[in-house]
């Protein structure tokens, strides 16, 4: 029973422990409830590519942009057709009118009926249902190739988390060894110390050393930890959720391959990326919209039918046989003069000429960017290549110098900051090399990108 503890009265040591006790035991329940709870999902390189296509939102809105355009497309396609109009009117009517069928003003009420079935269709326009009609698949094919570029920006957002998270994983495992190693220096220097070859000084140091390893483990499973949560947002998965993402060893990336040709990449550039073709698709979109503009300087010819009947109380004969005698049917067809239209035709053509112009400015930007972004990556990808192979001679010339220093030190003719020294210099070079061989594995799947080679079922490496 916890004691009561008053205003001047101080809880005891044993009370307190065996109260930290209590809430540790809590806690641990706690945590392993929820861990035996909360289920472990785990996702590889193809699953995770597959679940960013699906939850991805700017690749539903450009599906839905798909099924807009689609749909214009269906209602360009219709324009085409006849329309078909029933119009029916019934009304009661109070006071005089004049009765044709006995020709003199009447004074009471009546009752009238009439149906009309009608229809028309455009014979001529100017072309501007055709013009409407290319107008409108050239932009259902420019969403189409936005949808596409926007599926390889997903797929690269995945790719990239990928690359940083198996990072972040290499880079702890070399902080582990580290730890490892100061651990066993610090036995080996306290072996030294005992035997009266060291100074007490060397093992404090070498346990400051072994405590600033544990920190920099911390720090890169922290930055490990980070890397989960981004690619866990870049998926779009739920934060409460326990995940583990099943990524390749260090030992699968290829560091020799071919340098690529600038000149067959830009090539391959200009003819596969989606957002170029969609840009010229739009501009030809554009260029039949100036049709579509354009067309209201010509006559609009329509060809127009219709049929019906109608009926009045003051009329001779029941309802049916006066909507026998009165049918009558219609074929008539009218053409439409612009004469005048307060300049609304020239305004609407200019408009649709600088959208054109827009588009053509456009089109001539991406050209531009295509073969630098292109360029930059062929450059940075082969200073990559060049930066793991001088990233590797220098893990194994400062693996050779700990080596040494380490038989120096034992021999009494090298210092701990000289052992030191060495190791920091072992760790850093290694993790430099890792980073370059994930750098240069990322700058080729850019170029991928950059190219439009960018294959979702084309894997991580």
């Amino acid at each position: 029973m916890i004691p009561h503890v008053g205003a001047t009265q101080r809880p005891s040591r044993r009370w307190i422990c065996r109260t930290a006790a209590l809430a540790a035991t809590l806690l641990l329940a706690l945590s392993s409830e929820t861990a035996m709870t909360t289920e472990v999902q785990h996702i590889t390189f193809d699953e995770a590519v597959q679940i960013a296509l699906q939850q991805n939102n700017e690749l539903k809105r450009a599906v839905n942009a798909v099924s807009l355009d689609r749909t214009a497309v269906a209602e360009a396609r219709m324009s085409f057709l006849p329309d078909l109009r029933l119009n029916i009117s019934g009304a009661e009517s109070y006071g005089r009118f004049f009765s044709e069928d006995e020709g003199r003003l009447l004074t009471e009420t009546t009752e009238s009926f009439s149906a009309r079935l009608s229809s028309s269709v455009v014979l001529f326009d100017g072309w501007a249902n055709v013009s409407s009609l290319r107008e409108a698949r050239l932009q259902e094919s420019a969403s189409h190739l936005d949808t596409e570029r926007t599926r390889q920006t997903v797929v690269f957002q995945v790719v990239s988390g990928y690359l940083a998270l198996i990072e972040s994983r290499e880079q702890v495992r070399i902080r582990e060894e580290d730890h490892t190693a100061q651990t066993e220096q610090e036995q080996l220097v306290r072996a030294l110390v005992d035997g009266g070859k060291r100074p007490i000084s060397d093992l404090y140091q070498q346990q400051a050393n072994v405590a600033a390893a544990r920190l920099s483990l911390v720090e890169a499973r922290r930055d490990f930890e980070l890397r989960r949560v981004d690619l866990v947002q870049a998926l779009q998965l739920d934060p409460t959720g326990e995940y583990v993402f099943e990524v390749p060893a260090l030992s699968e990336i290829p560091e020799d391959q071919p340098e690529p040709l600038l000149k067959n990449l830009l090539e391959r550039a200009y003819h596969k990326r989606p957002d170029l073709k969609a840009l010229e698709a739009q501009l030809e979109a554009n260029l039949n919209g100036e049709r579509v503009a354009a067309a209201g300087r010509w006559p609009n010819v329509t060809l127009s039918a219709g049929y019906g009947s109608n009926y009045s109380s003051t009329g001779q004969g029941n309802f049916m046989d006066q909507l026998d005698r009165r049918r009558t049917g219609s074929v008539g067809i009218g053409i439409s003069l612009p004469l005048f239209d307060r300049q609304m035709t020239r305004h609407q053509i200019q408009r649709a000429g600088v959208a054109t112009e827009n588009a053509r400015l456009a089109l001539a930007d991406l050209h531009q960017e295509v073969a630098l972004q292109v360029r930059r990556a062929v450059l940075d990808w082969n200073a990559a290549r060049e930066g793991v192979r001088a990233a590797e001679a220098q893990v194994q010339a400062a693996r050779q110098a700990l080596d040494a220093t380490r038989e120096r030190y034992e021999a009494g003719a090298a210092t701990l900051y000289e052992v030191t020294l060495s190791q920091t210099d072992l760790v850093s070079a290694t993790s430099m090399k890792v980073s370059a061989s994930y750098y240069m594995l990322w700058q080729k799947r850019l170029l991928d990108y950059y190219v439009g080679d960018l294959d979702p079922s084309g894997g991580l490496l």
